[in-house]
């Protein structure tokens, strides 16, 4: 309680300078915040002591599961308080840093902890029930929705879409905008009356909690309207696009609207075109209470045109906020479809055997990984720095190789990797190359840092293959099955056939996420040690839940955590610290000709050490599995 504020506060200190979004002006909203945040904390530790007979901690926690007091409004009021208060402060102080940065990273790092810890343990408390609390979706019921349930849609949905989004729009154009708008766009006439239809959405968006007729339309609407707005805001981070707004001399009250309106949204925050996305939503759950379903969904189509048509957006803003609803929409199918291509990349194992010598298909992802990922390395550094790239790779090859033999080597297991030796494998060498070469740490921690989420991306499709990795048994709507005879997951973990969580396919989708961060970070120049500290905290989040649904037996645990759950928060807590180090170097891409030779050559050297083994030999390192 002391030493984790004073901690993010020397962080949002240190990093102040860097980090130079501006901040709201409103430091009352602020306070106020900060006070509600407080009361809610302590109302929950209270109710902890009081209603569970224990203390407000993870290491000693309260003996009963709680329920009442704040806890029927909150799950977990606790965090709740601490973002609030995390969040206010900032506000009041108008600390960037604090308030676009350390604040949302404690955030995410509290949901990490209570995804991939705490709801475990709860679980197991004594008179644990899934209870509902006040902000609790409605349950898949026809039954008539209930006031808590109406109002939620506003608490839940419109108001943190409608704060978020004028964030966006207060932060402005970014510096390395670029604009959607075609050249014939800019051209095109302002039809003022279409902004009739352009305001629809609005009305009807604030008009469904009222519509909506079931519980069941209620949730679903609410979980819609979730990924669509997970979508697009991530969106707009990670895409430095604008619209330009034509300009027009307004002649009637319509004009003027468009204009009035123009003051609270501008150029940026337009791909995708939330109006778009809210318009056919607003059609699908209209449609469901009213029928007419070719009707919404023809008025949804006029409202997209309508955006076109008065000016505040370009074409490719529409098409986008339309797929962005087909994702949403049709998430569940999409993740089938994910589901049975895994499943057919993790039951796909080939080999083909020369002699003694044995490659196996996985590892040509090895090699696949490792060609993307250098390209990525030889574009920073350039063509006068290019042996040292590929040295580095290599010694965290190494390195992983090394790292496993100490905490996984086994008489099944020969030759396993292990990810955090390739960490280790590479910082010793980079700290070595830097002090022999005139090329500072830093900048080849971060080049590798770019890369890495995409060596990582395409080397989990050769844990698919392999097995490892793999994730603890679950429902069959959630899991994928291994059938695969060589597959570790039948040899080691006995899951054949079981529904075990796709644990490689949610570090492929968080390495994607992370990746598309990074790059935008590169786009914006941001200094050197923001890339590397941000991919070692991001990607320690990320593994820290990700190791809590793994399911390979040979895993360590210690103090009630996976071993390598305790190397996540080493490296969230790293990672932090490494966004403190003063740098002003920034990450220069050049991709020429001689980079793709020397990513080829670490392919090959990844596709044998991946994939290429010696099956009939008991000699360390010989084999990758019996």
């Amino acid at each position: 309680m002391l030493v984790l504020p004073l901690a993010l506060w020397l962080w949002a200190r240190s990093t102040e300078p860097v980090i130079r979004i501006p901040v709201p002006d409103l430091p009352i909203i602020g306070l106020c915040l900060s006070i509600a945040g407080g009361i809610i904390c302590l109302w929950g530790m209270f109710s902890l002591v009081w209603y569970g007979k224990g203390l407000p901690m993870n290491a000693y926690p309260p003996t009963l599961y709680v329920h009442k007091g704040i806890y029927a409004v909150f799950k977990h009021p606790i965090y709740w308080g601490s973002g609030a208060i995390a969040f206010g402060i900032s506000l009041f102080f108008k600390s960037s840093s604090g308030f676009w940065m350390v604040s949302p990273l404690f955030c995410l790092a509290m949901a990490a902890f209570v995804a991939g810890f705490e709801n475990e343990k709860i679980k197991n408390a004594k008179g644990y029930f899934p209870h509902k609390t006040f902000f609790s979706l409605p349950d898949k019921s026809t039954a008539a929705p209930a006031t808590a349930d109406r109002l939620n849609i506003f608490i839940l949905v419109l108001a943190p879409w409608a704060i978020l989004y004028e964030l966006f729009v207060f932060i402005g154009l970014p510096k390395d905008v670029i604009y959607t708008n075609l050249a014939f766009e800019r051209q095109l006439p302002v039809i003022e009356w279409s902004e009739i239809f352009y305001e629809l959405p609005y009305i009807m968006a604030l008009l469904v909690p009222f519509v909506l007729n079931t519980k069941l339309q209620v949730r679903g609407f609410i979980q819609d309207a979730w990924w669509a707005m997970g979508f697009v805001f991530f969106a707009y981070i990670v895409f430095p696009f604008a619209v330009y707004q034509r300009d027009f001399t307004p002649t009637n009250a319509l004009g003027r609207l468009i204009y009035w309106e123009r003051r609270y949204d501008g150029g940026i925050a337009a791909f995708p075109s939330f109006h778009v996305v809210w318009a056919f939503f607003i059609a699908k759950y209209f449609s469901a209470v009213f029928r007419l379903k070719t009707f919404w969904y023809a008025l949804a189509v006029i409202i997209s045109l309508s955006c076109i048509a008065n000016g505040s957006h370009s074409f490719a803003d529409v098409i986008a906020g339309a797929l962005i609803y087909l994702l949403a929409d049709r998430r569940h199918a999409g993740w089938n479809n994910i589901k049975h291509l895994s499943e057919k990349i993790a039951n796909s194992w080939r080999e083909w055997h020369w002699g003694q010598a044995r490659l196996i298909n996985h590892g040509l992802y090895a090699g696949a990984s490792a060609v993307t990922g250098m390209m990525i390395v030889e574009s920073c550094l350039g063509k006068d720095h290019a042996f040292t790239g590929i040295i580095i790779a290599i010694a965290a090859i190494a390195g992983a190789a090394l790292w496993a033999q100490i905490v996984e080597g086994s008489p099944s297991l020969l030759r396993p990797y292990g990810y955090y030796g390739s960490i280790v494998g590479g910082i010793i060498s980079t700290l070595f190359i830097s002090l022999v070469h005139n090329i500072s740490i830093m900048y080849l921690l971060a080049a590798f840092a770019l890369a890495a989420p995409w060596f990582q991306m395409l080397g989990r499709l050769r844990c698919l293959v392999q097995g490892c990795c793999h994730g603890k048994p679950c429902d069959a709507v959630t899991g994928i099955r291994f059938t695969a005879p060589q597959s570790r997951v039948l040899k080691i973990a006995a899951l054949k056939g079981v529904p075990v969580h796709p644990t490689q396919l949610y570090s492929i989708g968080s390495n994607l996420i992370i990746a598309l961060l990074l790059i935008r970070l590169v786009s914006l120049q941001m200094p050197v040690q923001i890339i590397t500290g941000l991919y070692f905290l991001l990607n320690g989040i990320a593994r820290f839940v990700e190791e809590s649904l793994r399911g390979e037996p040979q895993t360590v645990y210690w103090k009630g955590l996976r071993l390598y759950q305790w190397l996540a928060v080493i490296s969230i807590v790293a990672g932090a610290a490494i966004t403190c180090i003063p740098a002003v170097e920034h990450l220069l891409v050049h991709v020429y000709p001689g980079a793709l030779i020397f990513a080829l050559i670490l392919g090959l050297i990844a596709t044998a050490a991946y994939g290429l083994d010696f099956p009939k030999s008991n000699r360390r390192f010989a084999r990758l599995t019996s």
